[in-house]
């Protein structure tokens, strides 16, 4: 059974979970990081010297960062599907798991932070709207290679929809303005049909540092 180290609202651990689910993988998660703490523990430190969710354990294979695990699971269990066989599209998913990395979350993730993790007291709104601005411009991105496409790289779901579809739910359920992007709209409406999805990824997560922290306790 695999194992799986890390809180059911990060980020990091929404992304591993969910590929979990999309593979029906046997599993069991153990709570650590936030408020449950652990990651300072004797035995988690052997298994991550970084003291960072998530960590997997497959059999006594060990793995930690989230990105390293997706392609793990997708290539081991998901062959021809999550990772696909043909090479040039297996490069095009990682590529979208990357533009998530480096492009699209350096630009939502500061928004999250400053709607749910800050207090509403201490936001800066005009600095939330200059964000949110240019959020909305790097989505263009995202719209165009939607186009006539029914995921991220053509017609099959693949790892490369993950990253980028489970920072989705947060994009769509913040308060922000968004203009309208018909084709992020359809693609996320097809991932909230999917049963991996909904149980994984559309995870509520409140609107101030208190709800966050209450739900987060619920594990």
């Amino acid at each position: 059974m695999l194992e799986i180290w890390g809180r059911k609202n990060s980020n990091q651990v929404i992304h591993v979970m969910w590929t979990v689910g999309e593979l029906k993988l046997d599993y069991k998660r153990h709570n650590v990081g936030g408020s449950f703490g652990g990651l300072k523990n004797e035995d988690y430190q052997k298994l991550n010297p970084n003291l960072y969710i998530p960590t997997i354990k497959d059999g006594n294979f060990v793995l930690w960062e989230s990105y390293a695990i997706i392609r793990y699971l997708s290539k081991k269990y998901g062959y021809g599907s999550l990772w696909p066989q043909d090479i040039c599209a297996a490069a095009l998913a990682d590529q979208w798991i990357e533009w998530f990395q480096e492009t699209l979350m350096p630009k939502l993730f500061p928004i999250f932070w400053n709607k749910v993790r800050v207090s509403e007291n201490d936001r800066d709104n005009n600095k939330i709207e200059e964000m949110v601005k240019n959020l909305n411009s790097i989505m263009e991105i995202l719209e165009k290679q939607l186009d006539g496409k029914n995921y991220i790289i053509g017609d099959s779901f693949t790892m490369g929809d993950i990253p980028v579809g489970a920072g989705m739910f947060k994009y769509f359920e913040l308060d922000i303005k968004r203009p309208s992007f018909p084709n992020i709209e359809k693609w996320y409406e097809k991932l909230c049909q999917r049963e991996a999805y909904k149980k994984h990824a559309m995870n509520k997560f409140g609107t101030n540092p208190d709800e966050w922290l209450e739900i987060e306790k619920k594990g």
